[in-house]
């Protein structure tokens, strides 16, 4: 990751850290030691999934309503390596910062992070979502399908769950995230369309 990105990148963590003036400003050594600049030597550039997604992307968001019908909205994601670039991070927010309200719609809200780390020995991205906003925790496993990453688990409930990122491009990508149903078929619950910020 260019110097330049990776120190906005980590102001916008201390920013976004310390955004509430009734708490402490967390070190800058903190957000430097999570973020890194580059890449684990460890892992080789055909096992790098998710390095096109790294930086700031504004996000168009469909989410399926229990109707049937799609509620459109607006999000930002970004995505740091970490741990010592063992490991790609994202925050997702849904609404964006600037348009969060504390009396806001809970059902469409999140603010989480994705932990995505390299298993050196099963050469393969484990893949963690945390949204503390529902207390949302998922598992999944991802692997490389042409030029899309497909990843997949299962809920705590037994469900299994796939999320996909495809047609990425420097400036684009859709990401997709769907649940099995009962009878076999797969139902796509969101759909997100990213643009790059930065």
């Amino acid at each position: 990751m260019h110097a330049t990105t990776l120190s906005f990148l980590t102001a916008v963590v201390l920013a976004a850290f310390s955004a509430d003036a009734s708490t402490p400003a967390i070190p800058e050594e903190f957000a430097r030691a999570l973020i890194s600049a580059e890449r684990s030597s460890e892992i080789t550039p055909a096992e790098d999934l998710y390095a096109e997604l790294l930086g700031i992307w504004d996000v168009d968001v469909r989410d399926r309503q229990d109707n049937g019908s799609f509620r459109s909205s607006r999000g930002e994601w970004l995505f740091v390596r970490t741990l010592e670039g063992r490991a790609v991070q994202d925050v997702w927010i849904n609404p964006p910062r600037g348009e969060r309200r504390s009396d806001g719609d809970k059902s469409v809200n999140r603010y989480g992070t994705t932990v995505r780390t390299f298993d050196p020995n099963a050469r393969r991205w484990q893949v963690t979502f945390l949204n503390p906003v529902f207390g949302t925790f998922d598992v999944l496993i991802a692997r490389r399908e042409g030029r899309s990453i497909v990843q997949e688990g299962t809920r705590p409930n037994g469900q299994k769950i796939r999320w996909v990122f495809s047609d990425i491009t420097d400036r684009a990508f859709h990401w997709t995230g769907e649940a099995l149903q009962p009878d076999g078929t797969w139902l796509l619950e969101a759909e997100f369309f990213g643009h790059r910020r930065r």
